[in-house]
């Protein structure tokens, strides 16, 4: 196995790194704690009020590792309990209100915005009711906790909004990226099945050609051996071409092949074709339509002849393949459903009609879509 092949996506990559950068960047917000304590500065606080400050903080920073390892995203009763901290640190210093404050700003990041709005409101109603009993210990505090609770829960609830909607976003991208990557891929798939399948049907026609016509002209037989080879080389620049998403076929090119074809397979070739210059979208697709359409006559309608008309108008560039062969129901393989959604990408479309008299494909390119 290869380098690339063992390297992990640009996206895998990110995500991992991505996560733990925020996760790191939570902790930031711990720089806030320290408020709680700036009142010690100015006067000597009490045991009791030493015990207490300690205890709460010790029991903030288990809820906040808590939540930390759950991404950020708490449960209700961490952000219950959080609250409750403050209120019952609320007789012993006036930096009490930071750890509603804090308890808001998780409340916001709850996995359910409808939950997160709820809890918000009722703390927020809750702090409010509370005033009268709370003014007794700093009615700053208390005010603080009003305006900065709100204030902070109702911007950490925006924030989070605009995180899931980036993450949204995100994990749409990545859809668009592996459709884009799957439709690429049934494109090429598409192209080599008709560029090899019509290659490899000249190169057998023309080597049993070959084999028959050594014992009697031996000069002839070389001859077609050396169309063989020529075959072999285009279709694996037109492989290439068709990999990197470069092909640009055309019909005048494809006609040519087309009666080469025919030819070498005892097929009667009646081709009209007028020109078509000015078109290029709708040629290619034509054009590998008729590869698909001749590859078909060869291998599967046992035809003596085969017409090719191809009428441009106004409008459209109509491509019709008509033989003398079997005719019956036919199934549509992968060459044909490769063919109708080539078509149906440039706003065109596909008949097919298999009788007793033999089979008639028409293929629609309207000049519109190209503009």
């Amino acid at each position: 196995m290869s380098k690339d092949q063992t390297r992990p996506l640009k996206g895998a990559e990110e995500r991992p790194a991505r996560s733990a950068l925020e996760r790191r960047w939570h902790l930031v917000w711990l720089i806030y704690v320290p408020f709680y304590f700036i009142s010690w500065l100015y006067r000597k606080p009490g045991q009791i009020e030493i015990a207490a400050s300690l205890a709460g903080a010790a029991a903030f920073l288990v809820l906040f590792v808590m939540i930390w390892r759950r991404r950020g995203q708490p449960v209700l009763w961490q952000v219950a309990v959080m609250f409750c901290l403050g209120l019952a640190l609320s007789p012993f210093n006036t930096g009490w209100s930071v750890y509603t404050i804090y308890a808001m700003s998780f409340a916001a990041r709850m996995t359910s915005r409808r939950m997160a709005i709820r809890t918000m409101v009722v703390l927020e109603a809750l702090l409010i009711a509370l005033g009268p009993l709370l003014h007794n210990h700093g009615w700053s505090a208390w005010l603080s906790g009003v305006i900065f609770g709100a204030i902070v829960g109702f911007a950490g609830l925006m924030q989070a909004d605009m995180e899931r909607k980036n993450q949204e976003l995100a994990v749409a991208h990545e859809e668009v990226r592996a459709l884009a990557t799957t439709a690429e891929r049934e494109r090429i798939s598409r192209d080599l099945h008709d560029l090899l399948g019509h290659t490899l049907t000249l190169v057998a026609v023309k080597a049993e050609l070959a084999a028959r016509l050594v014992s009697r002209d031996a000069e002839a037989a070389e001859r077609e051996m050396q169309a063989v080879a020529a075959a072999a080389r285009e279709a694996l620049g037109e492989v290439r071409t068709a990999v990197v998403g470069m092909r640009g076929a055309s019909l005048a090119f494809e006609l040519d092949k087309a009666r080469q074809a025919l030819a070498a397979a005892n097929v009667q070739a009646d081709i009209s074709a007028l020109t078509t210059d000015g078109h290029p979208a709708q040629e290619a697709v034509l054009a590998m339509a008729l590869r698909e359409a001749v590859t078909n006559v060869i291998r599967h309608s046992n035809a003596t002849r085969c017409e090719i008309r191809l009428e441009p108008s106004e409008t459209s560039l109509v491509l019709t393949v008509a033989d003398d062969g079997v005719g019956g129901k036919i199934a549509e393989g992968s060459g044909l459903k490769g063919m109708r959604a080539r078509l149906a990408a440039i706003g065109g479309s596909l008949k097919i009609k298999s009788d007793k008299r033999g089979a008639r494909l028409v293929a629609t390119a309207p000049l519109e879509a190209a503009s």
